[in-house]
């Protein structure tokens, strides 16, 4: 089997690896903390120093990154990828950061001989334990092709989308209807409960009626729990928006909603970085002074 690489093994990415591990997949790891480090070595992955060494040592390199800084660093930065002779490599980003910075590492992989693809996921920490996510993917299908197994580990839901980049713009979008949901969810659920509907019964209709939606469940239970550990966080939504929004704006269209919706994030980030998107309700209720109660 191809060697595989894994940097970035946060919240998605340990899940990942681990599933890697349980295909048979000999896999090695690069991340910036030792806890996640420790449990994929447990289970049978090998670390490698840094980036650098863990390209030289691999067939299949994949990143996992939260922001575009990490990305700078682990690609262009000292002892990055990008140092390595990836003559027949094949790199594969899972991060959501802008096409344009897509088009550039592709241009630098390419120059150095290796071959590389955008493959944002979704489907959330529980679709990556379950090896169930969505995974849309940019670059050319023989590269696809090539990588089909090591998706098919990961993941239930595979689209190659088209060329580099693609696979960043569908996931974009996927985020900015996730963001403009939730704020709409906020938005009728603090208006309910001002009007004086219960929202634990109203939350049992929507569920049974046409404005139904995963975002529905997977947002407002959370808020009636008052649950905010971070599965995916107010920093890094506001950061996929803003990219979208600058999308936008690169292709000259005008995106209202996502402009309101990226506004109340942007108070999110600010009060809640670390905290789950779900949060965002706390923002409406502090501007309002309702709560949204659980039973």
């Amino acid at each position: 089997m191809q060697k595989i690489g894994f940097i970035g093994l946060g919240t998605m990415g340990l899940p990942m690896t681990k599933n890697l591990l349980k295909a048979g997949f000999p896999v090695y790891v690069v991340s910036r903390s030792r806890g996640p480090i420790e449990t994929a070595v447990s289970l049978g992955a090998v670390e490698a120093a840094n980036p650098r060494d863990l390209a030289e040592k691999t067939d299949i390199l994949l990143t996992c990154l939260p922001l575009p800084d990490t990305i700078e660093q682990v690609y262009f930065g000292a002892n990055g990828l990008l140092e390595a002779d990836l003559q027949g490599k094949l790199i594969i980003d899972h991060s959501t950061v802008s096409p344009l910075l897509n088009k550039r590492v592709y241009a630098a992989i390419a120059e150095k001989g290796g071959s590389y693809m955008d493959a944002p996921i979704s489907g959330g920490p529980m679709g990556a334990e379950a090896g169930t996510l969505a995974i849309m993917c940019g670059g050319a299908k023989s590269d696809y092709d090539r990588a089909q197994p090591v998706f098919a580990a990961m993941g239930q839901h595979l689209f190659h989308v088209g060329e580099i980049g693609t696979g960043s713009i569908v996931k974009l979008m996927n985020n900015y209807l996730i963001g403009v949901h939730t704020a709409a969810l906020a938005e009728t659920f603090i208006l309910a409960t001002k009007a004086g509907v219960d929202t634990n019964i109203m939350y049992d209709i929507i569920s049974a009626s046409t404005g139904d939606s995963k975002m529905l469940h997977r947002i407002v239970p959370l808020v009636h729990q008052r649950d905010f550990a971070a599965r995916f966080s107010n920093e890094l939504l506001y950061k996929d928006m803003k990219l979208a929004g600058e999308l936008a704006e690169a292709y000259e269209l005008e995106m209202p909603i996502n402009r309101l919706a990226e506004q109340k994030y942007a108070l999110a980030k600010e009060k809640y970085p670390k905290e789950d998107m779900a949060a965002l309700f706390k923002i409406y209720e502090e501007q309002t002074g309702i709560v949204v109660k659980g039973k």
